[in-house]
Order: structure tokens, then C-alpha cells, then sequence
């Protein structure tokens, strides 16, 4: 922490040469472009929901894919394995300008109505055109987001990926489908520890590639390792996530790993359940994979779930009801989207549980638009923030969407009238609720009104106690938290705010 905040002026220290603090500055009356810039340079605390796999941008794929010798296949307009070019497979080399654009626009979500798909089919089938995307390039796609979001003055990330996906699927096969989750871990205990260990290790090296990536660790020039070491100081942390499309002991045998992982690797700090809502598995599971949720969370786990992707597009009235509720139940901390809330039987009531127990809501606005065609005043963020819900506006794929998070901080203000508090309140959100271990520096996350008493000072004076230096050495949330009030400070000392 000290590395990033090292020689930085507190807030105190800036009053002190005399800086001039305005009122809190009046979003709505910037320019798109101004706001752009605003949010750009804002500190935004962290993004805790975002796929990996969907954050490098297609021209980041299409650049791997010719390095690795792989072919693009021109009638899906989707990457292929290496191959010998012929017929409708061509070299991912030097394809042409025309070619180019199309796979840029097969990778993401840039063009409306591309190939003829909905946004939501075109979103979800993307995955698959750059799924031969080799597994070892998980370290690119790591430096590539660790970058993005220190370009953004953004230092905390919590990514979803599942490391042995496949074999954890195949252990929950061989230990068969049973309603009763205890007898399946004992099926499962002996082929976890060997999973674990792969998975750890897949972790190292994808963390290896990306800070070699980053220059982290090599000896370099002053210019590169400035422009190096600030994705460096990024924080990461994981999320398992499981796929609810497949039989539900394979979905098992994979939260199974997870739960192992979590307690092996301090990396690993929460468990999802991913892919599309609306697809006839899901449906047909989301009861079994709610108990299954239980099941761990029951142990002290921690869960973001998937919830509430959900409009009536894609869901019927009776199968679109109780799903937020359910999550909730479930025990999920934060819920991923929550588009259904208001469809929900007793929707007050659950907002009102939300708001009490601090369920945090992962908002993803530029997302919940392609797929669901849901905005501005139709999004329950409005209603969510007002309620007293935590709020966190978070990116889910940036590369598919062509956007940032900074975009997504934007979009909140033009389209749903968020205040340059309510952005201040999500981005301290993003930590408070995000799944480090240890105290917070808040004793009202939500309010942030009340910091520890052995810090208060500290961020009053921007000085550093020695209570304040143990506590946050005790504690890696409110090392977290800490960092990130710094950054704040700053930034609004230097544009005069209070």
C-alpha cells in the first residue's frame, strides 16, 4: 500500500497551502465529455463483478490469436484453433481490414443487430467465438485488466474464472447426483486435494505471466516501471464461478472445488454461479442450485450470486418471480444485475431486507442495456439507491461491451441521476462489501459517516498513528478501504471539493 501512496498529500496538508474547496461538484451540468474525464480520473474503489474471459477488448484477442498461430473461421466470424488455412479457415495473421472489422464486431457488442442476434444472443454467444483463445494466455487477460483499472485510478478487483473447470465437472460426475449435499463431499473429498493443487498452481502461473507482463518484479527504466508499477499495485482477488448450465453434480463438483480452494489460497475469496438466467437448464436448476448455495454458505462462505438477469423477454411471469429472493435466502452477499427485482412477488419486502442486511446490488448499466434492453428510469437502481441499498456500479465484460468502468461511473450520472456521492458511495462500496478478509475501516458501511477510532484521525490529518498502522496491518479490508480514502483525498483537494 505504501508503494501507491507513498509521498502523497492528505487532504489536511492541501487545505493548509491554501487550496479553495468548492461544493460538491454539480454532475449533470458537465459535458459528456467533461463527465468522461471526471470519472476517468476519479478514484472508483474497485470492480467486483467482471468476467474474465470478457474483459480484454476483440482487438486484444485478435492480436493474441496471431501470435499463437491460430485461424479464424470466416462463416462464424469466431476463432479457431491453429490450422492449415483453407477453405473457410484463414490464418489469424494479417487478415484484412475488412475481416478485421467484422470479428471486431463478432467479438462484442459494438454493432446492434450484427449477424442478425439480439443483444442478449449476441452478447452470450461471444464467449464461444473467442473460446480458443488458448488457456495460457489467463495471464494476458489478468495484466491487460490489472492495467486498465490503475489507468483508472482504480486499485481492488475481485475477477470471476473457474481454474480446473473441467476436471472439477468430471470428480462431480464420478461422484454422482445426490439431494443430499453431505453424502455428495464425501464422495468428492478424495478427488479435491490433487484439484486443489492444480488449481493453485494455475493461479501461480497466470499471476507469474501477469507481472512479468507488468514488469513487476524485472529491473527496468524509470519510464517503464512508472508505467508498469501502477497495474502492479493493483489488489486481486478471486471468485469461483460455476456454470448453471450443466447437470448439477457437475455444477457441484465445481463449488465443491471452490469451498477447497477458498480455505487452501487466500486468493480465492467468494463463490458465483454464471452464464445465461434465462437458459431452460438454469430454470429448471435454479431451485437445486439455491440449496446448493445454502449448502455453503451455511459454512461461512462467502456468495455474489447471478440473480434477476431477468425481463420478461426472457422469462415468463411465474419463472421470473422469486429469483432475487431465493439468492437472498440462499445466503448471497451481494447480487449480480437484479433486473427483476421489481417483478418480484413481494419486491418491497425483499428491498427492504436488502436494505437492512446490506445486500449489496452489483449494478451493470451498459450490459443490463445489450442484454435486456433495460435503462434509465426502468433500471431498480433508482429505486435500489433511494431505498438504501448498497449500490456498486461494476463493468461484468468491458471487452464485449466496449467499455470501462469509468463509462459505467459516467452512465450512472446521464442516465440514472446519480450524484458525485452516490459515485464516492459505490466506490467505497466496492470495498466494504467487497470479500477481504478482516475489519473495515467504517463502522456504518453504506453511511461511511463513523471511520475506526483508531483511524480517524489519520484520515482527518493524513497522517499516519501507530494505532492506525496496526489496525490496518491486522486487517486487509481496511488496508484496502485506507488506500482508497487517500486517493480520494487527493483527488478532491486537487479539485478543490469538500
Amino acid at each position: 500500500m505504501r508503494g501507491i501512496i507513498g509521498g502523497f498529500v492528505g487532504l489536511a496538508a492541501a487545505l493548509a497551502a491554501g487550496v479553495a474547496l468548492a461544493a460538491e461538484p454539480d454532475l449533470q451540468a458537465m459535458s459528456r465529455a467533461e463527465l468522461t474525464a471526471f470519472t476517468r480520473a476519479m478514484p472508483k474503489g474497485g470492480d467486483v463483478h467482471i468476467h474474465l474471459s470478457g474483459a480484454p477488448y476483440p482487438e486484444t484477442y485478435l492480436e493474441w490469436a496471431a501470435e499463437d498461430g491460430l485461424c479464424i473461421d470466416t462463416v462464424r466470424l469466431a476463432l479457431a484453433p491453429p490450422c492449415q488455412p483453407e477453405g473457410d479457415l484463414v490464418s489469424a495473421r494479417g487478415i484484412s481490414a475488412d475481416l478485421r472489422a467484422q470479428m471486431m464486431d463478432s467479438l462484442s457488442t459494438r454493432r446492434p443487430g450484427f449477424a442478425g442476434r439480439t443483444g442478449h444472443d449476441q452478447f452470450f454467444t461471444a464467449f464461444d467465438r473467442f473460446g480458443a483463445t488458448p488457456d495460457a494466455r489467463r495471464g494476458d487477460m489478468l495484466a491487460d485488466l490489472m492495467q486498465t483499472l490503475a489507468m483508472q485510478n482504480t486499485f481492488y478487483l475481485e475477477v470471476m474464472w473457474m481454474p480446473q473447470s473441467g476436471a472439477a465437472r468430471r470428480a462431480g460426475t464420478a461422484a454422482g447426483w445426490n439431494e443430499d449435499f453431505r453424502a455428495m463431499d464425501a464422495a468428492l473429498t478424495p478427488a479435491l486435494p490433487a484439484l486443489v493443487e492444480a488449481a493453485r498452481a494455475e493461479t501461480d502461473a497466470m499471476e507469474a505471466r501477469a507481472r512479468e507482463l507488468l514488469r513487476c518484479d524485472a529491473g527496468a527504466s524509470a519510464v517503464v516501471m512508472r508505467a508498469a508499477m501502477a497495474g502492479c499495485q493493483v489488489t486481486v482477488r478471486y471468485l469461483v464461478q460455476a456454470n448453471r448450465l450443466v447437470p448439477p453434480e457437475q455444477t457441484y463438483g465445481q463449488l465443491a472445488l471452490g469451498r477447497a480452494l477458498i480455505a487452501a489460497d487466500p486468493r480465492w475469496v467468494g463463490l458465483q454461479l454464471v452464464a445465461p438466467e434465462d437458459h431452460p437448464n438454469a430454470l429448471a436448476n435454479y431451485d437445486t442450485h439455491m440449496a446448493m448455495f445454502s449448502h455453503f454458505t451455511r459454512q461461512g462462505l462467502a456468495a455474489s450470486l447471478h440473480a434477476g438477469e431477468l425481463t420478461l423477454d426472457y422469462a415468463t411471469p411465474l419463472s421470473i418471480d422469486d429469483h432475487v429472493t431465493e439468492a437472498v435466502a440462499a445466503g448471497a452477499r451481494r447480487i449480480g444485475h437484479g433486473i427483476a427485482i421489481p417483478h418480484e412477488r413481494d419486491a418491497y419486502a425483499l428491498v427492504a431486507r436488502m436494505a437492512a442486511e446490506d445486500i449489496a446490488v452489483e449494478v451493470n448499466l451498459t450490459s443490463n442495456d445489450v442484454i435486456l434492453n433495460v435503462e434509465g428510469e426502468e433500471h431498480p437502481v433508482i429505486w435500489l439507491r433511494q431505498a438504501g441499498v448498497p449500490v456498486i456500479y461494476t463493468t461484468d465484460d468491458p471487452g464485449i461491451s466496449r467499455i470501462d468502468l469509468s463509462h459505467e461511473y459516467a452512465r450512472a450520472v446521464s442516465d440514472t441521476g446519480a450524484t458525485y456521492r452516490d459515485l464516492v458511495t459505490s466506490a467505497r462500496n466496492a470495498i466494504a462489501f467487497g470479500f477481504l478478509p478482516g475489519e473495515g475501516l467504517w463502522l456504518d458501511p453504506g453511511e461511511y459517516r463513523r471511520p475506526r477510532p483508531e483511524c480517524a484521525a489519520d484520515l482527518r490529518d493524513g497522517a499516519r498513528s501507530d494505532d492506525c498502522e496496526a489496525f490496518l496491518n491486522s486487517n486487509a479490508k481496511a488496508r484496502e478501504q485506507y488506500r482508497y480514502e487517500r486517493l480520494l483525498a487527493i483527488f478532491e483537494a486537487e479539485r478543490g471539493i469538500r
